[in-house]
């Protein structure tokens, strides 16, 4: 199908020569592999895991300007964000919505109230949304219908104002389907273990497969962009130079060189959801968690997620996980935030914990809290770029700055790159026909009604692939036993196995049921039952003999937190 990821074998891939090699899938890496694609470059995009795996599928969902930015006077970050917030609504309509986000006003918090009005006076305008989404106080009755069982003692009323929602995950594969679209070639699970150098320079990769351990392979690039993320600075250690700063660009944070080396400061988020039979909310909720901080709660898919936490972390970068003081921490916000909800540990359906590449000029003073979520751009002295920071929000001015100063390097070997264009980009498979989306949509389901797809499970399709649902669609049209659930408490379908695994790369069973379908987060029990039904599907789509399918299964069930 059109713009499929296709994972080539490695040895085709020996000798390549490319104009840039992208290392690191998630959204940074996504962003610019399709906007150097876009823009008439040879690419390709190499992940040691698989896409998403890391930061870009733990996020707290949320594609927003920033509004407790303001109070560290991060202008700057906060003004991209919310104006590129509205890029995003339009190029991305299946998958980023509109949400009311609501802050309570308590009496007791009378001058905290008044600096929350200020801050969304500011974020409001930035954002050119007067008389559009504006922010609005609401009264109580308003308050008690978006967020039944609220904390009423003191509660006075309320702000209301409007961020996006999205889902990290299928947003970062929709960029890097977008990228495919302009020749990029892409693979997963592929580790850079070393640069080839062309005296002294980086000029290409040396890689193995990260799956079975075969290679390794040599491929060529003229220049390598290093998008790894809380990696960065361990994938810099492979080039082993100096990094030194470039000519300053919109919205980017540099080094000095007299300042050192970059520093990456972790963040460790973590969220967990609950059924939305246990908190009916309607809009998005700020929770004071007593300490100064707040964490958000809001629906996503069927569930309510809640999150996040906002920690420094010195652990395995490939190992995060959620411990139990997090998740009580978190829990007793809510509860405090909701005196008759009660929750517990039993009542989580799912969590999950990721890291935040904060970028630093100095090792981080005062928590993560006040690390800058500017973005870094460095080119080290052999030529590797390094793109780090920022955040899901401004992936794509960031892409379109790092791939600036890769069409720079690249006129000096006498290749030119056209200017950015992905502001106009369609994801989803979209494209002028957005304008009919609605009949679009329509025309599906009755596709879906023909072959009896569910109504819910149409609704979803819409949701997770946009347009590419009518392909997924397509598999139940010519193999109907493809429409039977694959949990018989969610909607997904077994053609969604089939269009992950021939579509999208996923070659395990945590690519599909934690990246292609959101399972294990928003109900990981039965993410943990439905493993056997989909590995065997997936046994017969990538010949895996049955010792191999139940260790998939076996290593899946241990995996999910």
């Amino acid at each position: 199908m059109e713009n499929s990821l296709r994972r080539l074998p490695l040895s085709e891939l020996s000798g390549k020569q490319f104009d840039v090699i992208v290392v690191g899938g998630g959204i940074t890496g996504a962003g610019v592999a399709q906007d150097a694609a876009s823009r008439g470059l040879s690419v390709l995009l190499l992940e040691k895991g698989d896409f998403a795996s890391g930061t870009s599928s733990k996020s707290t969902k949320l594609i927003h300007g920033g509004l407790r930015y303001l109070e560290n006077l991060q202008f700057g970050v906060v003004y991209e964000s919310v104006t590129e917030r509205i890029v995003q609504e339009r190029i991305a309509p299946h998958m980023v919505h509109w949400l009311p986000f609501v802050i309570p006003a308590y009496r007791q918090n009378f001058l905290s109230n008044l600096k929350w009005e200020a801050g969304l006076w500011v974020y409001d305008s930035m954002a050119g949304l007067l008389g559009k989404r504006f922010h609005k106080r609401i009264k109580l009755d308003e308050i008690a219908k978006l967020c039944p069982g609220i904390r009423a003692e003191g509660l006075r009323g309320g702000l209301l104002y409007y961020d996006c929602r999205t889902d990290d995950a299928r947003h970062t594969l929709d960029v890097i389907r977008s990228a495919a679209q302009f020749g990029c070639i892409t693979r997963n699970y592929t580790k850079v273990v070393s640069f080839v150098r062309d005296r002294g320079d980086v000029r290409g990769v040396e890689v193995v497969d990260a799956l079975t351990g075969e290679g390794s392979v040599k491929i060529h690039g003229k220049v390598v962009v290093n998008c790894t993320g809380v990696w960065s600075q361990k994938t810099q250690e492979l080039s082993g130079k100096a990094n030194v700063a470039v000519a300053p660009a919109k919205g980017a944070l540099f080094v000095s060189p007299a300042k050192g080396a970059l520093f990456v400061s972790p963040a460790k988020g973590v969220h967990f959801t609950i059924k939305r039979e246990r908190l009916p909310l309607e809009c998005a909720l700020l929770v004071p968690t007593g300490d100064g901080r707040f964490c958000f709660a809001f629906p996503w898919y069927d569930t309510i997620l809640i999150g996040t936490t906002d920690t420094p972390y010195k652990g395995d970068f490939d190992n995060v996980t959620v411990e139990d003081e997090e998740e009580q921490y978190i829990l007793a916000a809510v509860n405090r935030q909701f005196p008759n909800l009660k929750l517990t540990s039993a009542d989580v359906t799912g969590k999950f914990a990721g890291l935040r590449p904060l970028i630093s000029d100095a090792k981080a003073q005062g928590g993560t809290t006040k690390v800058s979520r500017k973005h870094s751009l460095k080119l080290s002295e052999d030529g590797l770029i390094t793109i780090a920071g920022g955040k899901l929000t401004t992936y794509r001015p960031m892409a379109a700055e790092t791939v600036d100063l890769v069409a720079f390097k690249l006129r000096l070997d006498g290749i030119e790159a056209g200017p950015c264009v992905t502001e106009n980009l369609m994801l989803g498979g979209w494209d002028g026909e957005v304008r009919n989306m609605e009949h679009i949509k329509d025309v599906f389901r009755q596709m879906a009604g023909r072959v009896r797809i569910s109504a819910a499970t149409a609704d979803v399709l819409l949701q997770m692939y946009g347009r590419r649902a009518m392909e997924v669609a397509e598999f139940v049209s010519e193999y109907p036993e493809l429409a039977e659930p694959i949990s018989a408490a969610h909607p997904y379908i077994l053609a969604q196995v089939v269009y992950a695994v021939g579509c999208e790369s996923a070659v395990t069973l945590e690519d599909v049921l934690a990246r292609r379908i959101r399972l294990t987060i928003t109900d990981a029990e039965q993410a943990k039952a439905s493993a056997e039904k989909v590995s065997q599907l997936m046994a017969k789509l990538l010949g895996w003999d049955d010792s191999t399918r139940q260790r998939m299964v076996t290593e899946f069930v241990a995996s999910v937190l």
